[in-house]
Parts: structure tokens; sequence; C-alpha cells
């Protein structure tokens, strides 16, 4: 059980690098607006699905996995709101701090549906991150 949460927070950070990647090529058609909702919605979701399953599977270790997801939710909103500006910086990092303390709440409470639901979250917005961008 413990290596299929490794492969699916694996999968989370791959699935996020892929879609940060295509952003970075094309980051001279992201507008303020959809800058924006690339920012708070990554870090957003990030925050919730990798606290969640690290919440799921170290239950003792509550104040270690908040502040390791709040740091990865805020770096990648971030990075994210990097693309366009600093007022987008701001936000995606404030949506990351937010997602990031509200995840191992959720986690702890957790079942393997709720792991299941936050993985085709993440899968599924960050798709829509990309295909939202029209060349």
């Amino acid at each position: 059980m413990s290596l299929l949460i490794i492969l699916i927070t694996a999968s989370y950070f791959i699935v996020c690098f892929a879609s940060y990647s295509f952003l970075y090529k094309v980051r001279n058609l992201i507008g303020y607006h959809l800058g924006m909702n690339l920012a708070m919605s990554s870090s957003g979701v990030m925050g919730i699905a990798v606290g969640t399953v690290l919440g799921f599977t170290f239950p003792g270790f509550y104040t270690e996995i908040t502040i390791i997801t709040t740091v990865i939710a805020m770096i990648i909103g971030a990075l994210f709101g990097a693309l366009v500006d600093y007022q987008t910086l701001l936000s995606g990092t404030s949506s990351g701090l937010m997602a990031g303390i509200m995840g191992p709440m959720i986690g702890v409470v957790a079942d393997l549906g709720l792991i299941t639901f936050s993985t085709v979250l993440v899968y599924f917005t960050f798709g829509l991150l990309c295909f939202s961008i029209r060349s």
C-alpha cells in the first residue's frame, strides 16, 4: 500500500512538472486573468492532494506534514504565478498557503475513495489548465 501511495504522490509531481513545462513554453500567450487562475488552481489542487495523501499515510506526524505540504504548495503557486507577474505570484503563494494548511486536515480523516478523488482532481485540473491555452 505504501508503494501505491508513493507512486500516486510522484505522479502528482510529474503531472505538475509536465504542465509547468508546457505552460513555460507558451507563457507569452498567458494573460493576467488566466495567470491568476493558473497560479491559484495549481497551488490549490496540489496543496489539497499532497496534503490529503500525506495526511492519510502519516497521521501521527500531522505538524510535519502540514509544514511540508504548505511549503510545497506555496512553491508551486510561486512558480506558476511567476509565469505572468508578481501579483499572480503573490496570489499563487497565498492560495498555496491556504491549501497546504487544509490538505492534511482532510487527509487524517480520508479513505482510499478520497485519495482516488483527489488524484482524479489533480489530473483533471492540470489537463484543464494546459487545455486553456489556445494558440
